[in-house]
This record gives C-alpha cells, structure tokens and sequence, in this order.
C-alpha cells in the first residue's frame, strides 16, 4: 500500500486514551534506570511522517507550519521525520489529516517496542549450554572459533561490557578517543567508544545494573553469540573470538522502546557499515504485541536498509505460542519480508517446540535452543544466569551467522541466510511449525554452504515503443531470498516485491510516445537494463 493508516488501532486508541495520559517517554531521562511506565502503544502526540521529497524540503516544513506540528527530528537516511502534535490534536486525527496529502508517502504513529521478556515456565532448567550441542558448534568449531574481523551489533538492554567473559570480544571503535567529549571519527557521535545508547541517547551503551526481568537481557544475548571461548572461563558462545557492538534501545522497563528509535539504531548500523566496519549481522530479541502490534513502515525501511548494505538482521518469533502466519499483528518485527531477516522460533532440549514459542510454516524460519540457556549476565564482572525465551534462541542464530562468516567471509545476505536454512536438522517436531521444518546446525551450514547468484546471463530487455509485459527467469537456490524493484515509473512489477528462491519476475514497460529510453529493474541486487524504442522510430 502507498501509505500505512493502521486503522485497527485507531479504537483501540480512543479507549485507551480516554483512560490513561502520559508524557512521550522520548527525550526523558530524569534517572536512568526509573523511566515512566507506558500505559499506550505508541507515544502520545508523536507522528513519524514520510516526506516524499525528504524531512527537510519547504513542503514539510509549510505542512509542520499548517497543521501546527513542531519537527522533533530527521531520522536515519530515509526520509521521515518524528513531529510532535500541537495540544488538543490526537494522533488519529493527525494520521487522517497527513495521510490526505499527496507529499506524504506514509505516515503512522511512533510505536513502542520491548523486549520479549522470558517467561517464568515451570519447564525452566539450569541444564544450559546443550544449546551448543544441539547446533553442532563443537563440531563446527573444528572449521571456525570465529574472527575478530567479524562485528555482530547486539541492539537490546545493552551490554556488561566489563564482564570477565564478554571483555576481549566487546567491540570497540578506533576512530575514537575514549571520554575526551570529541566526535573524533566525525560520525555524529561524541565518544561512541562501544556503541550507542539511543534510548537515553549517549555514549554508554550500558546493561543497567538493576534486578528487574528485562535487566541482564542484551549481556545474556550478547554471551550466547561471542562470550570468549577457550579462556577457563565460565560459559561459551557459538563464536569463541567475534566483536559485539552493543546498541542499547531499552530501559531497565524494557517495555518503552520506540519506532524512531529504533530507526536510528539501524541508520546507525548502516552508517558505520559503510564506513567500513565489518558488520555482518545484527541480534533482535524483541518485538511482540503491546507496542507495534502492526506493519510499521519506519522500523521496516531501516531493516531493509540494513540488508541491502550486506548486514544479515535475525528477530525473535515471540514468547506466545502464536501462530505467526495467521496472527502476524504481535510479531513484528519478525514476520516482515524482507529478505535480511531470520525469524527464530524457540526448541527444547530434546527439540520440541517451547511451550511459549510462536511458530508459523511461512513467516518463522528456523528453530534454535531457547529454554534453559546458561549465558552471561550482568550483576558482576564473573555472573552467569540460566533463561529462557526466542530471545534465548534468537543469538544461537545470530552466533552462527557470524561464524558462519568468519568461515567465508566471501557470502552475501542471500547466501548467509540460504546456508543456514538449507542445512537446519529437519525434525518432525518442526515439519509443521517453521518454514524449513527443522532446528539450526551450523557446522552442516558450514559444510554445505549455498552460494545465491541472481543472474540468467541475459541482463537486457528490448522493447519496442508500444510497450508489452515481459518474463524475467531468476535460476536462484532455494531459500534464496530478494527484492524485485523497478527503477522507473514507466517499468512496472507485476510479481512480488520480494521473492525466494528460483522464480519468473514479471514486468510491464509502457508505452513510449518520445524518444529512445533506457530503465532498469533490480533483482536480488542484479541490474537488468530495458532499452526502449520511441514512438516514430524505429522499434527496438
């Protein structure tokens, strides 16, 4: 659709505020650890709009003016800007006001997130790292402990980066000087030494030492991906050497994360991907009904902007035994498609599904160990803790692609996620609850990689000027996943925006009363170029 309305809530919106008013928690911080609790889906006058000809062009800047919005912030590279509505106006009369404009590509409200929390299951055991085992990462280890060249950005509660088993795989940037107040690599960032913070918006990406459940959350994620290996340490990750860029996005609350910003986290992971850091995959354990129970078209393009500068994104199927192919309103963002990201369900030790996982054949992807995971934690320097959760199982995916990469640093997006769902162990557990019907193994991932190539060798479409719809064969492998996308108003798609494995594309060239033209039509990031005749000339 051109534009996202999320016309579901605006009820539930109206109910709700005529119970509870509350400040926007965005831009709070009187003490860190103690934010206000939300009580809405969203913050209370905010928008997030998409200004066609960008956030800061004369036309948002006359809309702002006549509706009476006040421009909070430019987010990211893609074009929206968060603005903050004047008194007295709800957000569902401003959503219908924006939407009329013809200027404006989408506008929705700025969405709550939070982090799926681990439920108190009676099923929860301290057995904790047969996880490994279950991925075959002794045996994949054999081939790979991993690299230090390869970044994982953990975005959640943050990181105990001083942890005994966490330290010497703790990412941090060379551009900058620690704590001279400078933003020495120029990137917008004063001191992000190990990352960012972007719900208190500063430099300290830490896991807030508190006992609430969402405290510990990002330092357990973060040991299951990379705690060191090798060391006499406590626990292990699937990679024993990796660099984990912490990107806090939580509170203590780990209720009040936000579209916009979760938006700046992913234009930051994008930024410092093209400024050359070696990020090949990002971990979200988070997401789920109560904040963004809807397609939210903001977090959306900063997820594909991700992918489409080579970063793999793997999301937590969620925590409520739900069907995410028939229910996908309280699982995004897991349940996009996009072709960067992994949906991880959550299995057992003897691999059957978790009680509390949410499945789906066509939107989850995979399942990995997500009860009773033994993992680092945040109390102290030397502290583990057993959870559970597809938070759990969320980094056990995370970790494989990042060793994955270690092991050949040469494979794309497409390539990283084909390789690790073409060689799950297909379990009949599975069969009917995920998309490969089987539990994650890397080393076979490993072994048996699957290279992605979207090329039919004939890259040049002619057309004569009358125009005609044409058929493109993509020979990609299975669970290949990539974007169709046109390039030009007169070339039109007929097929779907995103399409896995080998398939037909679809494409209409329209009539052309002018000269000669040349469009193009991107297929899993391979140029095919249409070469059209004019009206009056000879046709092509």
């Amino acid at each position: 659709m051109r534009r996202q309305i999320f016309s579901k809530w605006l009820v539930v919106s109206t109910i709700l505020l005529s119970l509870v008013l509350m400040g926007s928690v965005t831009g709070q911080r009187s003490i860190k650890g103690a934010p206000l609790e939300n009580k809405l889906p969203y913050v209370p006058g905010e928008l997030l709009v998409k200004f066609t000809g960008g956030a800061e062009s004369n036309f948002a800047r006359s809309v702002n003016s006549i509706m009476g919005t006040t421009a909070v912030e430019t987010l990211g590279d893609n074009n929206w800007q968060r603005v903050k509505l004047p008194d007295g106006m709800s957000v569902e009369s401003a959503i219908s006001d924006y939407s009329l404009l013809s200027g404006v590509d989408y506008v929705q409200p700025n969405y709550y997130y939070h982090l799926l929390a681990t439920p108190n299951d009676p099923q929860f055991t301290s057995s904790g790292m047969y996880g490994l085992t279950k991925i075959a990462a002794p045996a994949a280890w054999d081939l790979s402990t991993g690299s230090s060249s390869i970044v994982v950005v953990d975005i959640d509660s943050g990181l105990h980066y001083t942890h005994t088993d966490i330290v010497a795989n703790t990412w941090t940037n060379p551009g900058e000087i620690v704590g001279n107040g400078i933003d020495d690599d120029s990137n917008g960032f004063i001191d992000d030494v190990y990352g960012w913070d972007f719900f208190y918006n500063d430099s300290n990406p830490i896991d807030d030492g508190c006992t609430s459940s969402t405290c510990g959350h990002g330092t357990h994620t973060a040991g299951t991906i990379g705690a060191t290996g090798n060391n006499s340490l406590s626990v292990v990750g699937v990679n024993w050497n990796v660099k984990i860029m912490p990107i806090k996005i939580y509170s203590p609350l780990g209720t009040d994360s936000t579209s916009a910003m979760l938006v700046n986290t992913y234009a930051y992971v994008r930024m410092m991907k093209l400024r050359g850091v070696n990020i090949r995959a990002t971990n979200n354990s988070y997401g789920n009904c109560g904040e963004a129970c809807g397609y939210d078209q903001a977090t959306k393009d900063g997820i594909d902007g991700m992918g489409e500068v080579g970063v793999v994104n793997v999301y937590a199927a969620g925590n409520d035994n739900n069907n995410n192919d028939t229910n996908p309103g309280i699982s995004y963002p897991s349940v996009y498609t996009s072709p960067s990201i992994i949906s991880v369900a959550a299995s057992t030790n003897t691999d059957g599904k978790a009680s509390f996982s949410s499945f789906g054949v066509v939107s989850v992807d995979l399942a990995a160990p997500g009860q009773g995971i033994l993992s680092t934690w945040h109390t102290s320097n030397t502290m583990t803790a057993t959870l559970q959760g597809t938070s759990m199982a969320t980094p056990h995916v995370t970790g494989a692609v990042a060793l994955l990469a270690s092991y050949r640093p040469d494979l794309s997006v497409a390539s990283l996620k084909a390789s690790l769902l073409n060689n799950v162990d297909v379990l009949p557990a599975w069969s009917t609850l995920v998309k490969t019907g089987g539990r994650l193994n890397v080393f076979k991932a490993m072994q048996n990689p699957t290279v992605c190539t979207f090329n039919n060798g004939a890259t040049r479409i002619q057309a004569r000027a009358a125009g005609g719809t044409f058929t493109i064969s993509i020979p990609a492998a299975t669970n290949c996943d990539y974007f169709v996308k046109s390039n030009n108003a007169w070339v039109t798609r007929n097929t779907a925006e995103v399409i896995s494995g080998a398939g037909m594309v679809s494409i209409t060239v329209g009539s052309n009363a002018g000269l000669p033209r040349t469009g193009t039509v991107t297929i899993g990031g391979q140029i095919y170029t249409i070469v059209q005749g004019g009206s009056g000339r000879k046709g092509i």
